[in-house]
């Protein structure tokens, strides 16, 4: 079976001071490459690596040279990263191999079905490839791990339901209006939470997007950022008169959007909905601005109900998803097997092969008068007889190594012995 192993730490396993420690990119994330797999500052325990490190997790995927060596390779993780110690899981084999699965498929994220976990993961893997440090075992996991990915959102709805209070804000705009685009956006506030929803308003076409916050400065940072235009404070009310879509979330002690401002911007609108979301604590849009005609107005309250529903459709989607994983689990470790005796069928084959073509060239020059043609047919004669003899052996070589178990079943090492190969079937495993 694989020789995967997978050390690490995650959301589930340790704190965020401790994973914020943990969190290694760039250039950085190349020497760590190197460092784990020998190349630079010490002795090779692994010959393959790949580092997944996003904010709620860190997890090194390797090839050890010896299946043993899993506690080596952990204290050297601990070596780099001393804070991580008592919070690192291991998996190992078949466990290892299911393990990154999941975290592909977004059955291991914080926020289950989240689909950004699946882009870390191929970003981490190209910055194996870019280091050298991944090889052919870690290329076939890291590209069926892709594929089972891709089923999961193919045949399940896992992600299909917003899970995230910005996302969900986001959702029901586009629900009440259909397109976001050509609805200006105002963003109120310029605080982490308010340009999180504004990056979701912007994948969701939003062309105008605006911004205003009582300090300019940030209000113009944040508009720079996202490609919008930022506005004075003073601007508000009369920006409510021409916004789509208001989205606050500031600091203020009391509501900056009140009642009658709302009031009086729907009198210029002459009727045309507005969309209120606030997710400030304490609130910052006036409870009673729900009431005026043609104003829709959710708190985080009523989204985050919606988060908690559509979390509870992903948890039954995640059970179809389990099953996806199981089915291609098994699947990988029958392949995985039954690669383990490739290189013995292919010995014996060319072994066969090259006995076939001495005794053609030995026979042919015996037959006086033999035409090229005749010479063509003894030689696939030759090739159907071996193809033919080998067909029983090689089938029962594959199916012994898709069985598998622990140990090995020792098929592939009685063939070595019965026809003398050269290389010895227990160095075959990748």
């Amino acid at each position: 079976m694989s020789r995967l192993l997978v050390i690490g730490l995650s959301h589930r396993t340790a704190p965020i001071s401790v994973r914020e420690g943990m969190t290694v990119e760039g250039e950085a994330l190349l020497l760590h490459l190197r460092q784990v797999t020998g190349q630079v500052d010490g002795p090779r325990l692994v010959r393959e690596a790949m580092v997944v490190s996003t904010c709620n997790r860190y997890e090194l995927y390797a090839v050890p040279d010896d299946p043993a060596d899993g506690a080596a390779v952990e204290a050297l993780v601990l070596s780099h990263r001393p804070q991580a110690r008592g919070h690192l899981y291991r998996y190992e084999g078949e466990q290892a191999v299911r393990h990154l699965f999941r975290v592909a498929a977004s059955l291991d994220s914080l926020v289950l079905g989240e689909p950004q976990i699946l882009g870390q993961v191929k970003d981490a893997y190209q910055a194996a490839l870019s280091a050298g440090t991944a090889g052919t075992l870690l290329s076939r996991t890291v590209a069926k791990s892709f594929a089972v990915a891709k089923r999961v959102r193919s045949e399940t709805a896992i992600g299909k339901n917003s899970a995230s209070v910005a996302s969900v804000a986001v959702s029901l705009a586009s629900h009440i209006f259909g397109s976001l685009s050509g609805h200006p956006v105002l963003i109120v506030g310029a605080g982490k939470m308010a340009e999180l929803a504004a990056r979701h308003l912007r994948e969701a076409q939003v062309e105008d997007l605006w911004v205003v916050n009582r300090t300019r400065a940030r209000a113009d940072a944040l508009a720079q950022r996202l490609g919008g235009t930022a506005y004075d404070w003073e601007q508000l009310e009369a920006l409510l008169a021409k916004a789509a879509v208001v989205l606050c979330s500031t600091g203020a002690k009391e509501p900056v959007i009140r009642h009658d401002m709302v009031a009086r911007a729907m009198k210029v609108r002459r009727g045309r909905w507005l969309f209120l979301v606030d997710i400030a604590m304490p609130r910052d849009v006036d409870p009673r601005a729900a009431e005026l005609d043609n104003v829709y107005l959710y708190d985080i309250d009523a989204l985050q109900q919606v988060v908690t529903d559509n979390l509870k459709e992903r948890q039954k989607e995640a059970e179809s998803a389990e099953r996806i994983i199981g089915e291609e689990l098994s699947r990988f470790v029958e392949g995985e097997r039954t690669q383990g005796v490739v290189p013995t069928i292919k010995l014996l084959r060319e072994a066969c092969q090259e006995l076939a073509k001495k005794e053609v060239e030995r026979v042919l020059p015996r037959l006086h008068g033999a035409t090229e043609k005749d010479r063509q047919l003894i030689e696939q004669m030759a090739e159907a007889i071996v193809n033919k003899l080998l067909h029983a052996p090689l089938t029962a070589l594959k199916r012994d190594a898709a069985q598998g178990g622990d140990p090995p079943r020792d098929l592939a090492d009685a063939v070595h012995r019965l026809w003398s190969l050269n290389e010895p079937s227990k160095k075959e495993t990748p």
